[in-house]
């Protein structure tokens, strides 16, 4: 049961960790950018919306399914989630139930890792033209709960350069207003072990005050020997969301754009 995980621990927390961005209202740009030049304003905006996020605290589930030749295995954990910038991420355990050895060999060791991955995150994760080659294959207005008439999103075809247990073939939705990651689905461009011979992730963002934080993340995976495990982190409401006025790079070298910009 330890080898299955891997890869949807990898993914879930590259997700978290690597997207925390903030809303510039930014506008679309007429005809559509290249995907290129999507990915450029992605990173340079989550470098300045990163910087603007504080801290959060929130209630989250961690939920794991087992389907197969050893039966039918569930088990579930409530943990409670602290983040204060730069890299302070405190993850209390308050409740489990469900299987014994599921809590302790994958849901603890999940949480845990997850702690100690902030520190030391995997850049071969990023959505970066250093890892990835991206593909714009099309716009999708995608249903969003603060946005009545929806989200309008660039859909990428994003392929890893480098094929290995970090990277995934999949698609990414960026939304046009922001260039945030709106939501990701992949699978890992490697099976993450020999127990595994297919995994799949889904792996959504929401928007509190202004900031994109997780909101899910799914992973099934399929084990060779026969059954599927399915792994759902909820990331709870975020009650509790800090972040001051982001600095866009115009603004730094501009002080009264920079003054303006802190007025807000």
């Amino acid at each position: 049961m330890r080898e299955w995980r891997v890869f949807p621990l990898v993914m879930c927390l590259t997700m978290a960790v690597a997207v925390p961005v903030r809303s510039q209202g930014t506008t679309t740009a007429s005809p559509a950018p290249k995907a290129d030049e999507i990915v450029g304003r992605m990173l340079e905006h989550n470098r300045e919306r990163l910087a603007a996020l504080e801290s959060y605290t929130t209630e989250r589930t961690y939920r794991v399914e087992y389907h197969g030749t050893g039966g039918e295995h569930r088990a579930e954990i409530a943990v409670h989630a602290e983040y204060t910038r730069p890299d302070q991420k405190h993850l209390t355990i308050v409740s489990e139930s469900g299987a014994k050895f599921l809590c302790e060999k994958v849901l603890r060791k999940l949480v845990q890792s997850e702690e100690e991955a902030v520190q030391n995150s995997n850049r071969q994760t990023t959505i970066s033209p250093e890892n990835y080659k991206a593909e714009l294959i099309g716009e999708e207005t995608v249903a969003f709960p603060d946005s009545p008439n929806g989200l309008k999103t660039w859909v990428l075809r994003v392929t890893p350069r480098v094929d290995n247990k970090f990277t995934y073939h999949g698609r990414v939705w960026i939304s046009q207003d922001d260039y945030a990651i709106v939501r990701i689905q992949g699978e890992p461009a490697k099976a993450p072990s020999w127990w595994t011979n297919r995994a799949h992730f889904d792996s959504r963002y929401l928007r509190r005050s202004g900031v994109w934080l997780p909101a899910q993340n799914v992973s099934t995976t399929h084990v060779r020997i026969g059954g599927e495990a399915i792994l759902t982190i909820d990331y709870g409401t975020y009650p509790v969301v800090t972040a001051h006025p982001v600095v866009q790079s115009a603004e730094r070298h501009n002080p009264a754009a920079l003054e303006a910009s802190l007025n807000r």
